[in-house]
């Protein structure tokens, strides 16, 4: 028989110091008896633990006496230290850059973008390319601030080691960016798919719409597809990613980006319903990025009952109900948010969609009570990157050891 783990006291206070660091993230600032109920910890635990928080420099405490509270003394709470660090999340899309630099309380504080051409880069130029970026925006800042680099994008990177496997908007594989990034500024790097950050954000934000379980839809530039199962992210047993939109919905169909012909993505991402809506050959592909604007002027003609442009999104519709129907039958049919400019256009592709659902034997035949429509992909993949980030620090800070002090913290 097997005697009972015991653990020990530094692990047990890390556990501790972690509850509280992830109680202020989620509710903010909160007094020592609200922080000691979502807690369940004592208070005489809480005054040691703040003690040691606050000379570390990841907490802070400050007096506040608004127009509603009662004569005595001020109310006290508890905050986060905004400057106890800083974290640079990387946002990498089709021919684009864009760096967040954001404190320790989740505040961002400045916003780089940089247009790139990533289709032609090589993996050097690449690296050299978000190096320079990150540089710049803590040009303000000493390095050692630095606590953490996350990086999102469209593609697959290896679970293991954060390589960069595969993105169909680049034209370099197998890039070790983790461990060049890491090896450059000493800091811990995160890299994942930009639907997986996406759902992150998504879980936090609609929790109470589309529960702990979902699936999340990326249109843009491709198709993505982020997974929660009973409240965690799900992904490949090796790999970052669920490549929804390289299924394969045609046999030798349109050519997608990836260079295979019939994906899903060769008919539901943008460049696909472009493509269609302009009677441009199935095995070629539009130069350069289709713009928001582009789209806009297609979902316009297909509302005034043009063909080709009402086709496309027909298509596109079958395209991605075949896509859905095949997670129905894996995971069973559970709320799906889809999320991007083309949401706009779901209108168009809905009666395709619920065809392909109708094939499920366990769909619900109302298709309106689980789909979600969310525009903003883009404020949802850096929403979801601050979390990531964030999520690890508050764990490093967990397990900081007594004697670490935060630069700038009190002696």
């Amino acid at each position: 028989m097997n005697s009972p783990k015991i653990m020990r006291s530094d692990d047990l206070r890390a556990q501790n110091r972690h509850r509280i660091l992830t109680t202020l993230r989620n509710e903010g600032a909160l007094s020592r008896a609200e922080i000691g109920s979502k807690t369940g910890l004592s208070q005489a635990a809480l005054s040691t633990l703040f003690g040691m928080m606050s000379e570390q420099g990841l907490v802070t405490s400050e007096n506040s006496n608004t127009s509603n509270q009662k004569r005595g003394r001020p109310k006290s709470t508890v905050a986060l230290a905004a400057s106890a660090g800083v974290v640079v999340t990387v946002a990498l899309t089709i021919d684009h850059l864009s760096f967040n630099l954001v404190d320790y309380a989740g505040n961002t504080i400045k916003q780089v973008n940089k247009k790139i051409e990533s289709r032609a880069m090589y993996a050097t130029q690449l690296v050299k390319a978000i190096t320079v970026g990150i540089f710049n925006i803590l040009d303000e800042y000493e390095l050692d601030q630095l606590k953490a680099v996350c990086i999102g994008f469209q593609g697959v990177t290896d679970s293991t080691s954060g390589e960069l496997l595969w993105s169909p908007i680049l034209s370099a594989e197998n890039i070790p960016i983790r461990e060049l990034l890491k090896k450059k500024f000493g800091v811990p790097v995160i890299v994942n798919n930009d639907c997986g950050l996406i759902a992150k954000a998504l879980h936090k934000h609609e929790h109470e719409k589309l529960g702990d379980s979902f699936a999340a839809v990326l249109f843009s530039h491709g198709i993505g597809l982020g997974v929660y199962l009973g409240g965690k992210p799900f992904s490949g047993a090796h790999s970052s990613a669920l490549e929804l939109g390289h299924v394969r919905f045609e046999k030798n169909g349109a050519l997608c980006r990836c260079g295979k012909q019939g994906c899903i993505e060769a008919y539901a991402a943008d460049y696909g319903i472009f493509r269609s809506a302009t009677s441009m050959a199935l095995n070629e592909l539009p130069e350069g990025i289709v713009t928001d604007e582009q789209i806009h002027h297609i979902i316009s003609a297909a509302n005034n009952d043009s063909e080709l442009e009402r086709t496309a999104f027909e298509q596109a519709g079958k395209a991605i109900g075949f896509g859905l129907a095949t997670v129905f039958t894996l995971l069973d049919p559970l709320p799906v948010a889809l999320v991007g400019h083309n949401t706009e256009a779901v209108r168009l592709m809905r009666t395709e969609i619920e065809i392909a659902l109708s094939t499920v034997s366990r769909s619900p035949k109302k298709y309106n009570s689980l789909v979600h429509c969310y525009r903003e992909d883009k404020l949802l993949l850096l929403e979801g990157l601050v979390i990531e980030s964030m999520e690890l620090v508050d764990k490093l800070f967990a397990e900081m050891a007594h004697d670490d002090l935060i630069e700038g913290a009190p002696a």
